[in-house]
């Protein structure tokens, strides 16, 4: 079995598999910090070489997003999650995307292979093309809706998953409501930090129009979302929040701060280049310092698989100084970790 270096399960992971996307969204840093951009994406191979079987029925969970990328534009996308079910149809799989510019035939064909443990949130912050092109620059909004009225229905579980913006905070229950009229089963809001920062390249004078009211930013370091459950069906996450938090109050009395990936059940990363590293917040190229400390040969899942990086001593080492890094620190500090947010997936 995968296990980190205090001996527990890592369950689930957090893959980037592809660095493209169709948008322009402001502070992504695709968009932002083009030098640095390496588009790239992990094809069916990968899987097929690195998750062995034996490796895909130990995985509870993997999540299919990106610090630079949208998943559904991973050419191989469609062989990729069908390689994962058929080894293990109870894995439960969720997929965040744009939704932008796929047909109803790419649409149908996922979802004939997704079933009721199995999850895909559409991000949107708007209500028509206008509004959800605020933040979700270059979006297609006609193929975004025709997308969610050829999934709902079937047995994964549809999210409508928005931010809270200064645009948007006073059309919450029309776009609640637009959600219901679809027949999606959940709606799903974050309090951000997305703002607040000078965005040059869409020549903003005076208050950032991305910025709501005090209320609804997020604390520093993390994101605080409330769900609200438009129809019986959703993901049962009981059973893995109970397991996340026994490895969290493992965790928490003996260190300064609280990485959730020792915890081995918080959404360890590999990116679309298949680098391996703690979270996605560590593939975050705004702190390029710390990102490139992970772009080595041995934290390279392509050429040594899962099991080899895992068991490396760079890996092993970096377990004793999550202290040291100024984004874990800043992230999963336990001033902004609690119990809840530990535990959730």
């Amino acid at each position: 079995m995968m296990k980190n270096k205090y001996n527990w399960p890592l369950w689930h992971w957090h893959i980037e598999v592809s660095s493209i996307c169709t948008l322009k969204c402001p502070r992504c840093p695709r968009y932002e910090l083009p030098d640095t951009l390496v588009q790239d994406q992990l094809k069916l191979s990968f899987f097929q070489n690195s998750f062995s079987p034996e490796v895909i029925k130990q995985i509870q969970r993997i999540s299919f997003c990106g610090d630079d990328g949208d998943p559904i534009y991973a050419k191989e996308f469609l062989e990729i999650i069908t390689y994962l079910k058929k080894i293990k149809p109870t894995m439960n799989i969720l997929i965040i995307t744009n939704g932008s510019y796929k047909k109803t035939e790419w649409w149908q064909k996922l979802v004939s292979v997704l079933n009721e443990y199995d999850e895909i949130h559409f991000s949107l912050d708007g209500w028509d093309q206008e509004s959800n092109s605020k933040y979700r620059v270059n979006c297609d909004w006609d193929s975004i809706i025709e997308g969610i009225k050829t999934v709902v229905g079937h047995k994964a579980t549809i999210t409508w998953a928005g931010i809270v913006f200064g645009f948007n905070e006073h059309n919450i229950n029309m776009m609640k409501g637009m959600a219901i009229g679809l027949g999606m089963d959940k709606f799903q809001l974050t309090n951000s930090t997305k703002f607040g920062c000078n965005y040059e390249h869409y020549n903003i004078k005076g208050k950032d129009y991305l910025e709501p009211s005090l209320d609804r930013v997020a604390r520093q370091g993390r994101f605080e979302r409330n769900i609200s459950y438009l129809t019986n069906k959703a993901v049962n996450e009981d059973q893995a929040k109970k397991i996340n938090l026994q490895y969290f109050n493992k965790v928490k009395p003996k260190h300064k701060i609280v990485p959730l990936c020792m915890i081995g059940t918080k959404g360890l990363y590999i990116n679309s280049q298949g680098y391996f590293m703690p979270c996605c917040w560590l593939g975050n190229r705004y702190q390029y310092d710390t990102y490139s400390k992970f772009l080595i040969d041995e934290l390279n899942v392509k050429k040594h698989g899962i099991e080899k990086v895992l068991n490396n001593e760079y890996w092993e080492t970096f377990f004793d100084n999550f202290y040291k890094i100024k984004e874990c620190n800043s992230k999963c500090s336990t001033k902004v970790v609690d119990e809840e947010y530990a535990t959730s997936w």
